[in-house]
Order: C-alpha cells, then structure tokens, then sequence
C-alpha cells in the first residue's frame, strides 16, 4: 500500500467486522476477498486442534469441510458486495508429508481438490522439495510417472494438471540464475470496477532455510535468495507496472499477540521497509510453523492459518481505481473449520475414491495397542513425545537386529507428522504407522563422539527451540543458559546412556539417525560430522516393521513419557555438586589443677593425637555433613604446685610449672590435703607395728583364760 493516497467519498474504507457492505462503497471502489490456506500438506481426511486465540477447537479439518468454509465465506462476502471480487491463494506445503491417502498416490488426489476448490495462486513451501522439484513438476502438470518408479496405484490414478499460478521469485537455477521450470516470481491480478482496473501483484517467496530442511540432492542444485530483498526488488517491478496492491505468499513462520505480527515474517517485513520504505505490500500469507497469525508489521496485515486445513484466513480490503491500490490496510479473520458443517460432496468424491484406490495398503492390519486411546505426538513441556519415543525405540531395535551395536536412536520431531491412530478394537493399520512417519527418509548408522552428541543436544535450544530432537537410548538434564535468552534459553548439563552411564565426550558412540538429519537438517550440523557405518530400511518400512514384529510376538503397542529430557534449575545442581574429602580433627588440651597432682610429681602430659572426619560439601564450599572416621585422642596436662621430698633428703625451694598459686590459696589448700608421698609411707608403718603389738597382747590373754 502506498503511503499516499485519495479517498473518494467519506465511505471509503470502513469496513464491518468480517464483509463489506455495497452501500459503502463508491463506484470507482471495489471490494475485495482474498481466502488463504498453508500447510496442508495433503491432509484429504485428517482432522485434528487447530489452537486459535478463544482456545482449542478440537475435530478441525478435513478437505470437504475446508470447502465448504471457503465456500459460504465466500457466498457471505459477494452477497454483501454485488462488485467484489473474491480470490483463494496458498502459501506453501500443500503436498509431502501426507496422509496415505494422499501420498501413496504421489499427492496428486491433493492436486484435484485444490483445483474443485479454486485456488487461483500459490507458491512452494520446503515440502515441495521433498522428492525433487523435477517431481513436483510433474505433479502439478499432470504428467504420468515412469513405469515402476511408484506404486502400481499410482500408475492408473485419474490424475489432473494444478489449474493454479504458481509463484516463486527468491529460487534460482545455480547454473542459469533463472526460476526453475518456467515459473514466474509474480503474477498480476486485474480487478475490473465500472469499466476501470485496479492490478493486483502477488510475488512468491520460499524460506531460505531449506539446505537445511530438504535432502541435499534436493535442494544443491539451487540458490535461495534473501527474501526481504527478493520482495523488495519485485514489488519495485510491480509498481512500475502500475502494481500498488500488493500481496506476498511467504513460506515464512509468523505469530501474532493481539493486532501486531512477529516473527520471521514481520521480521521480513522490517527489512523491507528498511530496503525501500514505499515498498507497497499491503498482505502477507505466511506459513511453515503451522501457527495462527493475525497481525500488523507496519502497515502490512500478516495472516497464517495454522495447518492441514483446520483454518482458513479471510483478507478483506477496498481497491482504489484511482490509487491503484487499497484505501488502508486490509482487516483479516482467520477461523478454524470446526466440524458440524456439511461435507462438500465434490470434495468428499474424490478423498472417498483415494481412500478406496490406497485402502488394499493402508487397512491391512499391523498391530495391537494395549489400548484403543490414539498414542499421541504432542510434547510434554520438556518437549518429548509418546509416539516419539515409540519411533526411536523402533529404530533402535531394529538397528540392533540387523547386526550393528548402536547405542542411541534420534530423530527429529518435524519428521513425526501424526498420532498413531488406533481403531476402536485396538488395532494399528499400515495407513496409521505411515501416517506418522510418512518421509521414507533412509536411516544411517553412524559413529559420533559424545561431544558431537552434546553439541548436537545444545542445537535444540538455539533459534528458539524451533527444532528439536526425539530420541531412545539416550537421556540427559538441562538448564538455564550461562546467559539465558529467548534465542538461546538453555543448555545441555549432562547426558547419560539407558545404564546411567554418563557421556564421554571423548567417546566414540554409534548412532541411528535419517538422512535428513544426518545431512544437517533443521539446522542440526552438529550431526554432519559422524562417520557413516551402515544404512538400514526407510524410516516408514522400519515403523511397519517393528510394529509387525510386536504382533507376530503377542506384544501389545505401548508408548508413554519417559523422562528422556529433565530440566533442573542451577540451583538444583549446585545444590548436587558435592565435594567429599578428609579433614583433621585436631585434639582438646585439659588442664588439670594440682589436687589431682601426686606427690613429687610437678608435671605429667598425655601426648594427644588428631582425629579424621569425611566432609561433604556443596558447589559453594558450605558442609553438608561430616562423618568422623578417628576419633582424636585428647592431650591432659597435670600442674603441680608442691615440694618433691624423700627421707633423709633435703627439700629443694618449692616450684611450680606454670603460674604460681597465689599465697593465700596455697595455705589455704594445704591443710586440706591430706598427706601424700613419704610422710603417708612411714604414717602407715607405725601404724602397723603397733597393731601387730595390740594383736599379741589380745592372743596372749586368751591362752590364760583357757
């Protein structure tokens, strides 16, 4: 939208909350309805959450009830406005990673209902990419596959030519610097209003993450240009063309809180604005996070309609004939496809006749659940999953059995694409395994030390979490970020084998991981490094194929919350820090006053000795327990105060040994104390001799009186 233009009349530009009344606008004005979807990703019957800003709407979804949404908004919009024009774009991945029904069939039932529900442009998102853009191609004209290249179904499936424009302007030919196959960066629009017309530009960009989404020989092949700068130079173009209105189709994520955009897509914007402040781009459709979005970035509403059909975005603006452009910013409501509508029919054929043609694969029955409840791919708040864990388990046994020693599992969870469907009688169908790991991507085995492993397990707390890994046979706590930010939030503390046994960094560790990663997806180079041993089946094959094995073995299927990722504060681990070491006990001295002090002696020590104790201590050096290993033996000194005397020697001056007692005291003390040393022995010795006499005298009288 330019920054400068003329109203008409003073009806222009308002608008009612979701249409636009005839009677509001002049005649050289007309309304217009632009219907936008992303992320469908072939999704003909699936439905599931859509998490809109009033909550969760369960049960969204499905391609017949998408119809008949973007039907009768559309119906409501021309009813209120005779001149309007309503258009329907995407923005990206409306094919791979799909449903059975969908991708046994080359996606090509997705291209049909897009067609029976008239989407008139539309750009590529990295799914695109999946099997080569050759493919894609192929898909979108028409065009019949080799012999033996697909599944014999594939070969006979009534298939039809896209009747969409596609638009791509930042992917290049690395060899010829053009747009692959033909493709144009922009198409135009013409509005036609009272005999005048107002173009409309939309222009075409591609996250430029895809080296690291897109198996390489996918992608090498290719240059992605910057798309602030791509957007900028082509809505340049289109104003030289007379081109004002303008409309982005970005497979770029977004979020939105309350009317103001961010993300990456607002984040685009910016850079636009910054690159050429009258860039004129009034709407971005965004895509790839699958996250409702309904903001502003500047003067450019950003919308994104969550994923696989289970809601819808509704622009709505005025067109200027004179400006060329739209009188103010569209307004935007995006609305989830909440079941309880009837089905488009047309839709609805042609998923029914998919289900038929895939069904003799999909309904054959694989396994048992322990239970008929769906085993769930949604994350814990440590972002692990049931099915996720079910996955890696998968791969690791089946790695195992094929004769390689591998220690872990890993996948990334942008890989798991669905719950596990169960059936009301516990069973598990080959459709329901494929659905969830619907890739084929092929699985390596690889040799990683466990720094790589570490550094690996960091590179899901960069970019915001954005990607993230499940995993088997591995388990490890993390915490806050030396510097915590919303980039960069936290880090991984340690990590551990299933036995408890702690990583080693310099330990070499055998690992299962896909291709995709193992090729640096979702950003994951950490994983570039290994060395590769061996591959085993596809990702699907190997899903089937442990599930079949649990069957043939009268095992039930069985998933749950492991506890493979714990979060512990730094508290929490400095707390568990603990060093444990030996300190001395040093012995007590006790000093002994001289009552207790024999005669003749001045001094007697007992030589002490120090004991041991084991102290534990926390991270900050405060003890938390002590364990006493010796006990110290305590050192006792006797202080004497009297004179060393002996018979027939002459008494010396009397000393002490330590501080005298003073006069008074030593007077006092000594009539006290009762004899001691040499006077107490001859004492007793007269005292004996006279009772030897008393004892004679006794006997003597005795003998008389007989």
């Amino acid at each position: 939208m330019k920054k400068k233009f003329w109203l008409k009349s003073s009806a222009l530009g308002l608008l009612i909350s979701g249409s636009l009344l005839a009677s509001t606008v002049s005649a050289d004005q007309a309304p217009i309805q632009i219907l936008g979807i992303n992320d469908f990703h072939g999704a003909l019957n699936t439905t599931g959450s859509a998490y809109m800003p009033e909550g969760r709407i369960s049960g969204a979804g499905s391609a017949a009830v998408l119809s008949t949404y973007l039907k009768n908004a559309e119906n409501e919009f021309l009813a209120a406005n005779p001149n309007g024009v309503s258009l329907r774009v995407q923005a990206g991945d409306m094919v791979g990673a799909s449903p059975a029904n969908s991708g046994l069939l080359q996606d090509e039932p997705t291209i049909r209902v897009l067609n029976a529900m008239g989407f008139d442009y539309g750009t590529l998102g990295n799914h695109e990419f999946d099997e080569g853009l050759p493919e894609f191609y192929r898909i979108l004209n028409g065009q019949a596959p080799s012999p033996g290249q697909f599944y014999d179904i594939v070969n006979s499936y009534p298939r039809e030519a896209s009747q969409q424009k596609t638009v791509i302007a930042n992917v290049v030919d690395k060899a010829t610097g053009a747009i692959p196959f033909g493709w144009s960066p922009y198409a135009i629009e013409n509005v036609t209003v009272n005999g005048q017309t107002v173009k409309v530009g939309f222009i075409g960009v591609v996250t430029t993450e895809i080296p690291s989404l897109v198996l390489k020989q996918h992608h090498e092949g290719y240059n992605f240009l910057d798309e602030a700068e791509t957007i900028a130079t082509y809505a340049k173009q289109l104003r030289e063309q007379e081109v004002n209105a303008i409309v982005v189709l970005a497979h770029i994520p977004s979020t939105s809180q309350g009317d103001v955009a961010s993300g990456q897509a607002a984040d685009m914007m910016a850079r636009v604005s910054a690159i050429d402040p009258n860039h004129s781009v009034d709407v971005v459709f965004a895509g790839h996070n699958h996250v409702y979005t309904n903001g502003l970035s500047g003067n450019t509403r950003i919308v994104q309609a969550v994923s696989q059909g289970k809601a819808y975005a509704d622009v709505r603006g005025i067109l200027d004939t004179e400006t060329k452009d739209f009188v103010s910013t569209p307004t935007a409501t995006v609305t989830a496809t909440a079941p309880g509508v009837e089905k488009d029919p047309a839709i609805q054929a042609i998923v029914d006749e998919a289900d038929s043609i895939v069904s003799t694969v999909t309904q054959a029955k694989i396994g048992t659940a322990v239970s008929s409840d769906d085993i769930t791919r949604d994350v814990n708040e440590f972002k692990e999953s049931p099915v996720g864990n079910l996955i890696t388990t998968a791969q690791l046994e089946i790695a195992r059995k094929e004769g390689y020693n591998v220690d872990f599992a890993i996948t990334n969870n942008g890989g798991i694409r669905s719950d596990l469907i169960v059936g009301d009688d516990k069973s598990i169908t080959w459709g329901a395994a494929q659905a969830v790991q619907p890739f084929g991507n092929i699985l390596q085995v690889v040799e990683l030390t466990g720094q790589q492993i570490y550094d690996a397990l960091n590179q899901q707390y960069d970019e915001s979490e954005r990607y993230f890994l499940q995993m088997s046979g591995l388990k490890y706590v993390y915490t806050d970020a030396d510097t915590p930010t919303p980039e960069n939030p936290y880090k991984v503390y340690k990590a551990y084998k299933a036995d408890g046994t702690e990583l080693d960094p310099n330990a070499t560790y055998t690992v299962v991981i896909n291709d995709f990663l193992f090729g640096g997806g979702d950003s994951f180079s950490a994983l570039t490094g290994g060395r590769f041993v061996g591959a085993i089946q596809p990702d699907t094959e190997v899903f089937v194929s442990y599930i079949k094995g649990l069957e043939a073995a009268g095992q039930p299927v069985s998933a749950s919350i492991t506890g493979v990722k714990t979060y512990k504060s730094a508290e929490q681990i400095a707390a568990e820090q603990t060093t444990t070491e030996e300190v001395e006990i040093p012995f007590e001295t006790q000093r002994l006053e001289d009552a207790t002090l024999p005669e003749g002696t001045e001094k007697v020590v007992t030589k002490g000795v120090n004991g041991k104790a084991k102290v534990v201590k926390d991270a900050t050096g405060k003890e938390i327990s002590r364990t006493v290993l010796v006990e110290p033996v305590t050192e006792v000194i006797h202080v004497g105060t009297k004179k060393v005397t002996k018979p027939g020697q002459n008494l010396p001056t009397p000393t002490t040994t330590e501080e005298p007692t003073p006069p008074a005291a030593k007077a006092k003390k000594k009539a006290l104390l009762p004899a001691t040393g040499e006077q107490a022995g001859l004492f007793l010795t007269i005292l004996g001799v006279v009772g030897l006499g008393l004892g004679l005298v006794l006997w003597f009288k005795k003998g008389k009186a007989k």
